[in-house]
């Protein structure tokens, strides 16, 4: 059995602020102990529930936050920047099931750091017409490759939307959301505890009601961006249509095809952040 395990930050144990979660911060030496305390335990009830393999993808900002010599030894790391399919990266190698760990809100919506994939960009982003997180984009993604999302770890408001998108999920809640920088943050250990437990219990009976997320057909990603000049870049990506001055839709024939258009489009758009400074320190 193969586990593919994407870890965000900002839904990991003892994160309640963007802050922590960016490198020039002073906490962020703390965020990643974090980051690997979370990992670790899904990486530890994976093993004990007979995984062969475990790949993390370091899918947060740039992908160099976790450190491969604070993780389990039986674990393979991608690490980078350069990824083509971003925070599904590896799943193009073939897993029977995926971990979401460390995932957070949408754009807008209260939640501990909560935003829409790019940080200084993004607005809103919909998938076929629908209000989508970035539990979405990626579980979609992961279903392009017949891999079931089955775990999901981030605060509470986090683990209600994966449950309205996979019903029957198996999760861990690591804080209750307060606000978009405040959270009442359960201990790390009684979350890796937990996350250890679940993990376990989910791969030993997934089987027989989760089931890969599909768009079946045509797909679309619509991204409404802070700035004009950002949607005008992010037009310039193949399948791209300018829906209006700060609005651009990524189509295809399948999802994937639509997926590396925005991956591109997201990368284009991203040469002018308006709000930049606000995610400084």
């Amino acid at each position: 059995m193969k586990v593919y395990i994407s870890m965000d930050a900002e839904g990991i144990s003892g994160i309640f602020k963007l802050g922590q979660v960016m490198s020039s911060d002073k906490e962020y030496e703390f965020a990643r102990r974090m980051m690997a305390n979370d990992v670790n335990a899904a990486v530890r009830g994976a093993f004990n529930a007979g995984a062969e393999q475990v790949v993390v993808n370091d899918a947060h900002n740039n992908g160099d936050n976790l450190l491969i010599d604070q993780l389990d030894e039986r674990v393979d790391l991608i690490s980078g920047a350069l990824r083509p399919l971003g925070m599904a990266e590896g799943a193009e190698l073939g897993f029977d099931a995926a971990f979401l760990i460390g995932y957070h809100r949408r754009k807008g919506g209260k939640g501990v750091a909560s935003h829409s994939y790019a940080y200084g960009t993004m607005v809103e982003m919909k998938i076929n017409g629908r209000i989508a997180a970035e539990f979405d984009l990626i579980g979609y993604c992961l279903g392009e490759f017949d891999i079931p999302v089955i775990f999901v770890s981030g605060d509470d408001l986090t683990i209600g939307d994966a449950e309205k998108s996979v019903p029957g999920i198996y999760s861990v809640e690591t804080k209750i959301a307060i606000s978009n920088n405040a959270a009442l943050c359960h201990h790390p250990k009684r979350n890796a505890a937990n996350i250890e437990r679940t993990v376990c219990d989910a791969l030993q009976n997934y089987k027989s009601k989760l089931k890969p997320m599909k768009i079946n057909g045509k797909a679309e990603i619509e991204v409404r961006y802070s700035a004009e000049v950002q949607a005008a870049n992010a037009a310039k990506a193949p399948n791209a249509i300018r829906e209006g001055e700060c609005t651009v839709k990524y189509v295809g024939v399948s999802y994937i095809e639509a997926y590396k258009s925005f991956m591109i489009g997201t990368s284009l758009a991203a040469a002018f952040r308006d709000d930049a400074d606000l995610y400084k320190g």
